[in-house]
């Protein structure tokens, strides 16, 4: 079985079939929910707060035992995932204030334009007069976007995966490529989610955007690092106040 151009939908499925295999799915989920937790209340002695994931995360489930979440993805992921305790939306449109936006999983590098990427944190500015925490990797010094990643898990010896990440460079704009993630399963059925267009996004660069749509502070948190699902590469954990 082939099934190409899969959406981010299909990305946390795969995920979450992945995870369940894993005894440690659980713990991992609360692992990185433990550090941002964390880093919320650092910035935030209340819990009635009201958190915004413009773009699924297990972590927000998660959250939802604490604070007032919503999350902005595909009703499909209703099927995999419990949403019983957040609100599901399809978009951004219509939405009111948050205390806290998590735009985790490097957010603004979605984007196939610098004016794209100022479109996102602009978006984003617009809902929160509290705080905005997203992630992003090291592209100025490491340039994860011009390396692939591969990855194996044997579940038992009838079911294994293997994880391809691949990034295709554009071959005009340097800081633009398409990004795909392939996974085989027993050796036999492949899933293609791809192509995404992506754009590097840098440190001063973000601080730079936050700042043309009013922000107040701007940190990339020292010793404070998040790994997404799936990945070996660590994300930095930027936090910005409005």
């Amino acid at each position: 079985m082939i099934v190409k151009n899969a959406t981010d939908a299909y990305y946390w499925q795969l995920i979450k079939e992945i995870g369940s295999y894993n005894d440690r799915w659980t713990e991992n989920v609360n692992t990185k929910s433990e550090i941002i937790i964390g880093l919320i209340k650092s910035i935030s002695i209340s819990n009635h707060l009201k958190v915004l994931f413009p773009s699924f995360n297990p972590i927000a489930l998660s959250l939802a035992k604490i604070y007032d979440v919503t999350i902005v993805c595909d009703e499909s992921l209703a099927e995999v995932f419990d949403f019983s305790s957040v609100v599901r939306v399809d978009s951004l449109a219509g939405l009111g204030q948050f205390d806290i936006v998590l735009a985790l999983d490097e957010y603004f590098t979605y984007g196939d334009s610098e004016q794209a990427q100022r479109d996102l944190v602009d978006d984003l500015s617009r809902l929160t007069s509290g705080w905005l925490v997203t992630t992003l990797q090291d592209y100025k010094n490491f340039a994860p976007h011009k390396k692939n990643q591969i990855d194996a898990m044997v579940v038992n010896s009838n079911t294994n995966y293997i994880m391809l990440e691949n990034s295709v460079a554009d071959k005009t704009d340097k800081q633009l490529w398409s990004h795909y993630w392939y996974c085989i399963k027993d050796h036999n059925d492949l899933l293609t989610i791809g192509p995404i267009a992506r754009r590097t996004m840098y440190f001063k660069q973000l601080a730079k955007y936050t700042s043309d749509v009013n922000s107040k502070q701007y940190v990339v948190q020292k010793n404070l690092l998040y790994k997404g699902f799936f990945s070996r590469n660590f994300e930095h954990i930027i936090t910005v106040n409005f």
